[in-house]
């Protein structure tokens, strides 16, 4: 059993330039990991406080050597020879350490970094990847899956430059799309964007969160933009993608009005509550991230209540991913998807506490990301190991984002794998069971997956986010909420759309009959399918008709061919002039042979003798003489031909 042997901080800076924690941990066995956390400019009265220094003098009071000193002098030594592994003993000695309702003595950030550093480690001593030590260990999700991804392509509000109102306006790819496909859809809007909003003199600068922020006259200006940029691609809204926002409501208020600029007067709260309404049939919104105040609990419930079926309605800044906020939530049922930033709250256990709450209650899960990141990938292991249904790391143009993008492409990879090799398994047990006889009473069991010498949790996993259904949106990942079915949106076998890149997604092999797809969180449909393999089964060919199947494998049947041969009738072959050879016995000839009268009057003349045989037996008996050489006329009782029809 490997032990924590030293745990070391320091201070860095984070996106925005500000300081943050690092923590490097090593264990007796020789292994490193090391993370870092978060930083975020708003800061919720009600939510767990960071610890900084306060020191004008050092990074304008935002320094964090009070935690790193804190981390270094008083919580190393107690945590050195502790197993990693028990994860939940070390999160509550940490906790002891601060007596004070919001962490205020020893800082959320402080607590988080070497919470974090001890389930990096936890997963190290284990011997598997981080997303599979947490399903191990929480049992959060019983399945491999991609959450879907939501891009915030225009920033406003808190992390613009004053131009529109909403902190994020949200590209979102359908569940059925691909996670590289996904990532193509994001690049290609933006690109496309960029360019319109550059000719339009839209003065566009780039937000805190990577965002575009163009100066525009309403906040709805900013989805007919985005539409006007999918139209010079190949991706189509409310098929290929939807939209979100983050209205960020706690930023809006003024004289008990929502200020928004889509309106001089303000809204009142049944007026907003219109508003957002006539968003969601108009521009496809599905996702709905904190729309009112945090007190305007009647405006949740309603809003919730009118939309919680189609909609993502998003809670962040009323739970702060405090287990006992989001329990209160989930009572009141002000929401149907929680918004989980595991540096928020401080441990990992409280976090992970507060996502087994939200299970509960039948919500959906978003990680995201928070102002000032880090390059840390911690947050892509984390959602697909508690089966997060969608992550939020913003834009693809900023390197903190990447990062954690390219450890779901791993993941991605990895997945793939594990569907691969288990599905080589399966075929060739299935292979080697057809080939040797067994008893009657054997018994034969599905092969466990594997990869690297790591079991799966599970036989089947998937690449696609599709949990059951709750309220909805276009997104993937088995037994949790699953994100709504768009009208026209392509699910199971049919895939992605040529419009949406079809060559650049795996490929399922072909097969005679449509395999049916996992039930589904959702991609991420979706599903990355399995490579090409060798199979040693015999393949059907073309020409061959589908067997006919009771099951309802989603895809309707193909007619079969009106070449097929089992839809062509017999057809009789007609006459031709005989060739030198005997002519050969069809299948369609009897085992006795004929009588000379079926034969054609065009067949090869019987030899002299042998006719004048026949011509003496006859008369003798006498018959009718059969017909010469030249004859075309039969005799008066003909013997049918089999290829003739009869009467």
């Amino acid at each position: 059993m490997a032990t924590i042997k030293s745990l070391q901080a320091k201070e860095i800076l984070d996106s925005m330039g500000n300081p943050t924690i690092w923590v490097d941990l090593e264990l007796d066995s020789g292994e490193l990991v090391d993370t870092s956390v978060p930083n975020s400019v708003l800061q919720y009265p009600h939510a767990a406080k960071a610890l900084f220094d306060q020191d004008p003098e050092h990074m304008a009071g935002r320094g964090v050597q009070k935690a790193v000193n804190l981390i270094n002098k008083t919580i190393a030594p107690q945590l050195i020879g502790q197993n990693p592994q028990d994860q939940t003993s070390i999160d509550q000695l940490l906790l002891q350490l601060d007596s004070t309702p919001n962490k205020a003595q020893v800082g959320a950030n402080t607590l988080s970094a070497v919470s974090q550093a001890v389930m990096k480690a936890g997963a190290v001593a284990s011997d598997f990847p981080l997303y599979q030590y947490l399903i191990n260990q929480y049992q959060l999700t019983d399945h491999l899956a991609l959450p879907v991804c939501l891009y915030g392509l225009i920033n406003g509000g808190q992390y613009g430059s004053g131009n529109l109102d909403f902190q994020e306006f949200l590209v979102i790819p359908a569940s059925h799309v691909d996670y590289r496909v996904s990532l193509e859809i994001e690049s290609s809007l933006r690109a496309t964007l960029q360019k319109i909003l550059k000719d339009q003199k839209a003065n566009y600068s780039t937000g805190e969160l990577g965002g575009f922020t163009p100066s525009l006259q309403k906040n709805t200006d900013v989805f007919e933009f985005i539409i006007e940029a999918a139209r010079k691609t190949s991706y189509i809204l409310a098929r290929d993608f939807f939209f979100g926002v983050d209205s960020g409501a706690e930023q809006l208020q003024e004289k008990n009005k929502y200020l928004i600029k889509d309106k001089n007067t303000g809204y009142t709260e049944k007026e907003l509550l219109e508003y957002y309404q006539d968003l969601q049939k108009k521009y496809s919104l599905t996702y709905f991230e904190d729309p009112f105040l945090i007190k305007d609990i009647n405006s949740w419930k309603t809003f919730t209540a009118d939309l919680g079926q189609t909609t993502r309605i998003a809670v962040d800044a009323m739970t702060a991913t405090d287990p006992k906020l989001v329990a209160q939530a989930t009572q009141n049922q002000v929401g149907n998807t929680l918004v989980v930033k595991p540096s928020q709250i401080g441990t990992l256990t409280e976090t992970l506490e507060a996502v087994r709450i939200a299970r509960a209650a039948g919500w959906s899960i978003v990680v995201s990301q928070r102002t000032g990141e880090t390059n840390d990938d911690f947050l892509a292991d984390f959602a697909v190991g508690i089966g997060a249904e969608f992550v939020k790391f913003g834009p693809t143009n900023r390197g903190e984002a990447v990062a954690k993008y390219n450890r779901l492409a791993d993941i991605y990879l990895a997945l793939e794998k594990i569907i691969r090799e288990g599905t080589e398994m399966q075929l060739n047990q299935q292979t080697n069971l057809a080939n040797e006889p067994t008893d009657d009473n054997q018994v034969t069991t599905e092969p466990t997956s594997e990869s690297s010498g790591q079991t799966v949790p599970t036989p089947k996993p998937t690449l696609t986010s599709e949990p059951t259904p709750t309220p909805a949106i276009p997104a993937s990942s088995p037994s949790m909420p699953q994100p709504a079915s768009a009208p026209n949106e392509l699910t199971g076998s049919q895939g992605i759309t040529e419009e949406v890149a079809l060559g650049q997604t795996p490929v399922a092999p072909s097969s005679t009959t449509p395999a049916t797809p996992e039930p589904t969180l959702t991609v991420p449909t979706l599903n990355p399918a399995v490579e090409p393999m060798p199979v040693t089964a015999p393949k059907p060919t073309e020409s061959t008709t589908p067997p006919a199947s009771t099951t309802n494998t989603g895809v309707s049947p193909m007619p079969a061919p009106t070449e097929a041969p089992m839809n062509t009738p017999p057809i009789a072959t007609p006459m031709t002039t005989p060739k030198p050879t005997e002519p050969k016995p069809t299948e369609q000839q009897t085992a006795e042979p004929k009588p000379a009268i079926d034969q054609p009057a065009t067949e090869k003349p019987l030899e002299a003798e042998v006719q004048q045989t026949i011509d003496s037996t006859l008369k003798e008996i006498g018959a009718a003489q059969p017909p010469t050489t030249g004859s075309t006329e039969p005799t008066s009782t003909p013997v049918p031909n089999p290829s003739e029809p009869t009467a």
